[in-house]
């Protein structure tokens, strides 16, 4: 059986698909009118922005650049596509924290609509990523090249960043990618962090899901 290339894109964008996802849910059945739960709207959707500007950051500073000089002008589109999320992502945050409880019940609607919208456009992104630029990768990065510049990502994050992340990613995984995810996971992170980041996943993950990957990590 031919080994699977290293695909640099499917765990993160399963973890960016489940957080979107979720946005797109809460943002739908919002009380716009109350205070609490409007606040956890914005919260959620806090948290989504980071790691969407994260995971930006991270291909603009580590693989599109690393790509663009292995194939001059193969990164270009694919650069100009961030700007345009980028900004579109700017957009609603702000629509979003424009609105209070005492604004007109359509800010609501209208916020869900731009937050659908923008999701379209981003799953659709990604599947490029996924069969366009992840074919040039795979033409012309080794796996192990590829399985650097995520150490590199890494580095680029706080604890709390990673955490933010893995809160998605590694619940978004099947069980077969979260004991890869996790065990390189726990063979480079110091022991307190691991356990700590594995406690907090208890709180996210299905109890039986949890229990599995505990143990097949011990």
């Amino acid at each position: 059986m031919t080994q699977p290339r290293m695909n640099g894109y499917g765990f993160p964008h399963k973890g960016l698909r489940l957080a979107l996802s979720r946005l797109v849910v809460v943002s739908g059945n919002t009380d716009y009118s109350d205070e609490a739960s409007l606040n956890a709207l914005k919260a959620l959707a806090k948290e989504v922005v980071e790691l969407l500007h994260l995971h930006a950051v991270a291909e603009d500073s580590v693989i599109l650049p690393a790509l663009e000089e292995r194939e001059p002008g193969s990164a270009a589109t694919n650069v100009e596509d961030h700007k345009v999320l980028e900004e579109e992502v700017a957009e609603f945050a702000k629509q979003l924290e424009g609105i209070t409880i005492a604004s007109e019940p359509a800010s609501g609607a209208m916020f869900y609509e731009s937050v659908t919208r923008f999701f379209a456009n981003y799953i659709n992104h990604m599947a490029m990523e996924e069969s366009d630029i992840n074919a040039l990768i795979w033409d012309n990065f080794s796996d192990e090249e590829i399985m650097s510049w995520q150490g590199r990502i890494m580095s680029m994050l706080t604890p709390a960043q990673i955490a933010s992340f893995f809160k998605y990613m590694v619940t978004a995984l099947n069980p077969f990618e979260r004991n890869i995810m996790m065990g390189g996971f726990k063979a480079n992170a110091p022991a307190e962090f691991f356990n700590s980041v594995i406690g907090m996943l208890k709180e996210h993950m299905i109890e039986s899901e949890h229990s599995q990957m505990v143990a097949r990590l011990s």
